[in-house]
């Protein structure tokens, strides 16, 4: 996934265990960073150059350094050393997902993405109320940011649920082109969700079953563990949402076949009708003498000219009335489903 952050001013912010949260310019970072208390730097849009800029400020090695600023990467969830790095992601401003990377060490940690300014503000709001109330490890800053970050993806699911059930009910009423390729947009998006957050999935819970082990972390192993169920149960409401595209995909093809064949039963139901006319008129067509000669007065021709048409007539519609083929084909009224 490729981060664009052309036209965008990096805008820098720091939390600090002691001082709070201040902005910070990319050029007096060395003066301003705390030295005595952990921080959180988070950088929006920043360009690669601001992003070394500060990796040789804070002296993140290779390959580290180079990681930050390469997004569209695989999902990345591991321990290097005493840092731990994440790719992760959000819905930024765009309303589209965005990249995120992490950088966790037992000093700093470091925030880098184009967009998802909302979801940081809500975690900044989240540590700072945590702050000097409850004692909280460094740990559960990383799950409130990933939270928060996650968290981003609900509206978004909530619109597209909305949308899905207006669309549901509309292919059952009246399917239309439109609909078919606005459900057909939703299944690649959901299909595309759930590429983003399957990986992710897997690397968190890899990392919690191996720090499960490991003496001291236990409790670290747990917050991890809880992160690993919300992808659980986000990537279930995706393929939820994605089961249900399909279906009304499946409804939109069923509608317009049921469409198509009212339309043949009216054809055939008009064919019916017309057919004993059709013979009628045939045979009255002939001009038969004997025929002729009988048919001399008025009384005659009403009766067997127009009388037997309309008996005719009559007795086909009755029929087809008592068999049921007649008003199968009526529109169902908004709001009703039909069995398809």
């Amino acid at each position: 996934m490729h981060q664009d952050t052309g036209g965008v001013a990096m805008n820098a912010t720091v939390f600090d265990e002691k001082k709070g949260v201040f902005q910070v310019g990319i050029g007096e970072l060395t003066q301003r960073l705390p030295t005595d208390s952990f921080f959180w730097l988070d950088m929006d849009g920043a360009s690669a150059e601001e992003i070394q800029t500060v990796t040789a400020a804070l002296r993140i090695p290779e390959p580290t350094s180079s990681w930050l600023p390469r997004f569209g990467q695989r999902a990345r969830f591991e321990v290097d050393g005493q840092q731990f790095r994440v790719s992760t992601f959000a819905v930024g401003d765009s309303g589209l997902p965005i990249e995120g990377h992490l950088l966790n060490t037992p000093s700093w940690l470091l925030t880098v993405h184009a967009g998802a300014g909302d979801s940081m503000d809500r975690a900044r709001a989240m540590c700072r109320a945590l702050t000097g109330k409850v004692a909280f490890s460094h740990a559960e800053v990383v799950l409130i940011i990933l939270n928060e970050l996650m968290a981003s993806f609900d509206p978004l699911l909530e619109h597209t649920d909305e949308l899905l059930g207006q669309l549901e009910d509309q292919v059952l009423q009246e399917p239309k082109v439109a609909q078919l390729q606005q459900l057909s947009e939703l299944r690649k998006q959901m299909w595309s969700l759930h590429r983003l957050w399957e990986p992710q999935y897997e690397r968190v819970r890899d990392f919690a079953l191996a720090i499960g082990g490991v003496h001291g972390m236990s409790e670290q192993a747990e917050y991890f563990r809880d992160y690993a169920e919300r992808i659980s149960d986000l990537m279930d409401k995706i393929k939820d949402l994605s089961q249900r595209t399909n279906e009304a995909m499946e409804n939109y093809g069923t509608s317009v076949s049921n469409r198509q064949s009212q339309v043949m039963n009216r054809l055939t139901i008009i064919s019916a009708v017309f057919l004993p006319l059709t013979f009628l008129t045939g045979f009255f067509g002939m001009n038969f003498q004997w025929m002729i000669n009988r048919m001399e007065s008025l009384e005659r021709f009403l009766v067997f000219g127009v009388g037997l048409f309309l008996a005719l007539l009559t007795f086909t519609l009755l029929l087809f009335k008592r068999m049921g083929w007649l008003g199968e084909g009526q529109t169902r009224k908004p709001g009703q489903r039909g069995s398809c």
